[in-house]
């Protein structure tokens, strides 16, 4: 087949697509895939933490508590924490979906989550469970879904569907505490196999789904279409210019170091800088959570049903705070939804550990936890994309966000590396007190930072920021 020939048969297959946006249903079917996308999305994310304690006494042979448990869930947790690796191949994989499309990639990210997580459930041996954490934890972080909903969905609606369906996935995860209370069985460990079942189904039955359901969205289908309808001697003008534009954003833009050199040679972004790296590092008890919770059950604190409401109630709990921290945002500004946000987290982590440290009602820990996290990654969330973009200049905006991200990283690897390490040391069913002592005074002390230290952005003109 020519090349002529195979770009007439893409601007059909196009040309359908573009006739297909207008069909009366359309939007309202794909509305509804990419919600099912995300809850996948969401789901993947949570499944292996959930059911953690139980994983590691099945793959290793042990139980929980015991010497040899904590020196398997350090070593374990030390290498899959390298499995985050992958995410330095991310940035290369998603610029595909700008050659060839959002659709293919939305199809391969959720069938891709599917195959992690069988390759999680049918594993035996250490290197394949491995293997299939590396597969979730590359595909998924791509969030396709997002960017078809802001492609596809009326600008005005933009904000309230991308809040909605994030909202929505994240209270599915009370699912997965569903599926624990059906289907494990703590006294044969190998059951954890079974809360993964039926998200792998969901995945592969709506990643085939999307292929007959989901169309290219409009705005990749136009470029593409006005690419492919124009001449030999457009094509030639529009690379030169595209040449030179990217010569001219190169000239303009800074390099990695750059950036780190504008974020620390400036109070403001300096301020930034540091409370996202305490942040981060301060997060480190969401991976432990299971744990925690399993520590209260072992030392008799909580029993088996008190364990099964927690994991229930606190997503949606989550889903519902989350959604309510995004209008925070935009209606008192950032310092002060900041400081909501912040002390809805280190309350909620204060609560939430002292329910696994002594007696207290389950739908009172499941409240704290889900509130926690909720303001936990709302003020992450504002602290990385909102607050720096808004106080840095146009030419090096993407630079710094992105720079002010690998922060945020290194405090996120750290936190990995001392959750494991105190596994190791202090013991599994000592972990409530000791990441407790641990990030609650880190948390405090990051809002204190950012009360004393940042200033407010929320009324700054973006063409025209005035650093510090």
């Amino acid at each position: 087949m020519t090349k002529q020939e195979k770009e007439q048969r893409e601007i059909a297959r196009l040309e359908r697509a573009s006739a297909f946006h207008q069909h009366r249903h359309y939007f309202l079917i794909l509305i509804v895939v990419l919600s099912i996308v995300y809850i996948v999305d969401e789901l993947t994310s949570s499944v292996r933490g959930i059911v953690e304690t139980q994983t590691i006494c099945d793959l290793f042979n042990t139980t929980f508590g015991s010497t040899e448990y904590n020196n398997a869930s350090g070593t374990l947790g030390l290498v899959t924490t390298g499995a985050y690796l992958i995410y330095l191949v991310s940035p290369f994989y998603k610029s595909l979906a700008d050659r060839f499309g959002r659709r293919i990639f939305l199809i391969i990210n959720t069938l891709g989550m599917g195959v992690g997580m069988l390759v999680c459930i049918i594993s035996k041996s250490i290197p394949l469970y491995i293997l299939g954490t590396v597969i979730m934890t590359f595909f998924t972080p791509n969030d396709m879904q997002v960017i078809y909903i802001m492609e596809c969905a009326p600008k005005e609606h933009r904000a309230k569907l991308c809040s909605i369906t994030k909202g929505l996935a994240l209270i599915s995860v009370s699912l997965l505490g569903l599926f624990v209370k059906l289907f494990v069985n703590d006294a044969v460990p190998s059951t954890w196999r079974n809360v993964f079942i039926i998200p792998i189904i969901l995945a592969f039955v709506i990643g085939i789904a999307a292929i007959y359901f989901v169309k290219e969205t409009p705005v990749y289908t136009e470029k593409r279409l006005e690419y492919l309808r124009s001449s030999e001697e457009e094509r030639q003008a529009a690379a030169e210019a595209e040449r030179l534009a990217q010569e001219n954003e190169k000239k303009n833009s800074v390099s990695v170091w750059g950036a780190f050199k504008y974020i620390f040679t400036h109070r403001q972004t300096r301020a930034i800088a540091i409370v996202a790296f305490i942040l981060a590092f301060s997060t480190g008890y969401t991976g432990k959570y299971q744990p925690m919770m399993q520590a209260g059950v072992t030392n008799g604190v909580m029993n088996n049903n008190a364990y099964n409401i927690i994991l229930m109630f606190y997503p949606v709990i989550n889903g519902i705070f989350t959604m309510i921290g995004g209008f925070l945002t935009d209606s008192l500004g950032r310092k002060k939804s900041a400081l909501i946000l912040g002390l809805w987290a280190a309350f909620g982590l204060a609560v939430f550990a002292y329910g696994c440290i002594y007696p207290l009602n389950p739908w009172i820990v499941g409240l704290a936890y889900g509130i926690s996290i909720a303001g936990l990654w709302s003020i992450s969330d504002m602290i990385y994309f909102v607050i720096t973009s808004e106080s840095t200049p146009t030419e090096i905006r993407a630079s710094v966000v992105g720079s002010m991200q690998l922060v945020g990283m290194v405090g996120t690897g750290l936190n990995m590396v001392y959750n494991n390490v105190v596994t190791m040391v202090a013991g599994s069913l000592n972990l409530p007190v000791v990441l407790t002592v641990a990030y609650l005074p880190l948390l405090t002390l990051s809002l204190i930072i950012m009360m004393l230290k940042v200033k407010e952005t929320r009324d700054v003109d973006l063409d025209n920021v005035r650093v510090d």
